[in-house]
C-alpha cells in the first residue's frame, strides 16, 4: 500500500531536478555567452540559433523563427556592409531596367553578348560622363549658391528698411521704429552659412555615394566606376538564367501561386523602375536645357532637383518651385527670373503630362504617392543610401502582401463559418 505513495514523489522530484537542471544550463550558456562576448557578433548568433533550432525542424515555429532571425541579420547586414553593397544594389537595378530590351534585341536573332554590348555601352557611357563632368559642376553651382547668400540677404535687409520708412509713415499700431530692423542679420546668417558650406557638402556626398562605416571616399567610389560596370555586364547576360533558378527554387505545390505573385511584383515594380526613373530623366533634361536656354541662373542644379523628385508622382513640380524661388532671389532680377522658369517648367509639365507620362510610365504606377515618399523617407532614415535602393521594392512588396491578407480576411470574414 506504501508503493504507490512513493511514486508521485519520485516524479515531483524528477521534475523539480529537471528544473534544476535547466536554470544551470542556462545559466552556464549565458557565462558562456557573456565570456565570448567580444567575439561574437549578429553572424555569429545566428549561426548558433540555427545549431539550437535543429531539433524543432519541420515545425511552424521552427520556421517562423529561422524566418524572422533571417530578416533581422539581412537589415543588420544592410545597415553594417550599405558601402559594400550598394554598388551590387545599383549593378542589378540597372540589369533589370535594361533586361526587356535585351530580350527584344535576342528576340531578333542578336546573340546575348552583343545585346549587352549594345546596351551597356551608351548606358554605362553616359552615366561615367556624368559622374565625371556632371557632378562637379553641380556641386559647383550649389558652392556659387551659398556664397550668394550674403548678398542676397543684404538686398533683402535693404527692402525691408524701405518697407519699415514706408509703415512708419503709416503710423500703423504695433509697429515701432525697430522692429523689422532687428529681423534680419545678415552678416551673422551669411557667417553661419560659409562655416556650414564645407559641412554641407560632405554630407550630400555621403548621401549620394553611401559612404560610412569606415569605407572612404576614395574605396566606394571605385567601387561604383570599376565595380559595378562589371557587375552590370555579368547579371545582364545572365539574367534570364537567374530568375530561371529563382522559379526553379520554388516548391511545386505553390509554384503557380508564387509565380503569379511574382509575375504582379514585376509588373508594379517595372512600371517604376522602367517608366518612372526614364520619365524622372527626361523631365531633369528639359528642364536643365530650358532654363539654360532661358538664361536662369544655375539650371544644371535645378534641372537635378526636379529629375531627382519627380520619382515621386505629383511631388517634383512642389520640391522644383522652392530652388527656383530662392535662385531667383539670389539673382538680383527676381520678376524676370521667376517669368523664364514659370515658361521652362510649364511647357516641361505639358509635354511630360501629355507625352512623357501617358507613353512611358502609364496612367498610374500603381503606388500613391504618399506610400512613395514614406518609402523612401523610412529607407533613407535606416539604411541611408542602400536604404533608397530598396525603398520602392520593399514598397511594392509590401503593398501586394497586404492586399492579398486582406484579401484573405475579407474571404474568411464571409464564409459560414465566419458568418
Amino acid at each position: 500500500m506504501s508503493e504507490p505513495a512513493a511514486a508521485p514523489k519520485r516524479s515531483v522530484a524528477a521534475g523539480e531536478w529537471r528544473v534544476l537542471y535547466a536554470a544551470i544550463v542556462f545559466a552556464a550558456a549565458a557565462l558562456l555567452l557573456y565570456a565570448v562576448l567580444p567575439i561574437l557578433s549578429p553572424v555569429v548568433l545566428y549561426l548558433l540559433l540555427m545549431l539550437l533550432l535543429v531539433p524543432y525542424r519541420g515545425t511552424r515555429e521552427h520556421l517562423l523563427l529561422l524566418t524572422a532571425a533571417t530578416l533581422l541579420l539581412l537589415l543588420w547586414l544592410l545597415n553594417a556592409l550599405g558601402s559594400i553593397i550598394a554598388p551590387f544594389l545599383v549593378a542589378f537595378v540597372l540589369a533589370y531596367i535594361l533586361d526587356p530590351a535585351a530580350d527584344a534585341l535576342e528576340r531578333r536573332r542578336v546573340p546575348r553578348a552583343a545585346a549587352v554590348a549594345i546596351l551597356l555601352v551608351p548606358v554605362l557611357s553616359g552615366l561615367v560622363l556624368g559622374a565625371i563632368f556632371g557632378i562637379p559642376v553641380l556641386v559647383q553651382q550649389a558652392s556659387e549658391v551659398v556664397s550668394d547668400v550674403p548678398a542676397a540677404l543684404a538686398r533683402a535687409a535693404g527692402w525691408l528698411q524701405g518697407l519699415q520708412g514706408r509703415l512708419e509713415r503709416l503710423d500703423l499700431p504695433f509697429v515701432s521704429g525697430r522692429t523689422l530692423a532687428r529681423q534680419v542679420d545678415e552678416a551673422r546668417i551669411a557667417a553661419f552659412i560659409q562655416a556650414q558650406q564645407e559641412e554641407i557638402i560632405n554630407r550630400a556626398w555621403r548621401t549620394v555615394l553611401g559612404v560610412g562605416r569606415g569605407f572612404g571616399f576614395v574605396i566606394t567610389l571605385i567601387g561604383y566606376l570599376v565595380l559595378t560596370p562589371v557587375l552590370t555586364v555579368y547579371l545582364l547576360r545572365d539574367f534570364n538564367r537567374i530568375t530561371g533558378r529563382v522559379r526553379e527554387l520554388t516548391p511545386p505545390s505553390r509554384r503557380e501561386q508564387w509565380l503569379g505573385f511574382m509575375a504582379e511584383y514585376d509588373h508594379l515594380l517595372s512600371r517604376f523602375l522602367r517608366g518612372q526613373v526614364v520619365a524622372a530623366l527626361i523631365v531633369g533634361l528639359l528642364t536643365w536645357i530650358g532654363l539654360l536656354i532661358a538664361g536662369f541662373p544655375y539650371p544644371g542644379l535645378v534641372g537635378a532637383i526636379a529629375g531627382v523628385f519627380n520619382l515621386v508622382p505629383y511631388l517634383g513640380l512642389i520640391v522644383s518651385i522652392v530652388p527656383v524661388l530662392i535662385i531667383a532671389l539670389l539673382s538680383g532680377s527676381f520678376v524676370a527670373s521667376i517669368i523664364q522658369a514659370g515658361i521652362v517648367f510649364g511647357i516641361v509639365q505639358l509635354i511630360d503630362s501629355t507625352i512623357t507620362g501617358p507613353r512611358i510610365v502609364g496612367s498610374s504606377v500603381g503606388l500613391h504617392p504618399v506610400w512613395v515618399i514614406l518609402a523612401l523617407a523610412v529607407g533613407s532614415f535606416f539604411l541611408g543610401f542602400v536604404g533608397l535602393l530598396l525603398a520602392m521594392p520593399a514598397a511594392v512588396l509590401i503593398k501586394l502582401l497586404l492586399r492579398d491578407a486582406l484579401a484573405r480576411y475579407r474571404e474568411a470574414d464571409r464564409s459560414p463559418a465566419g458568418g
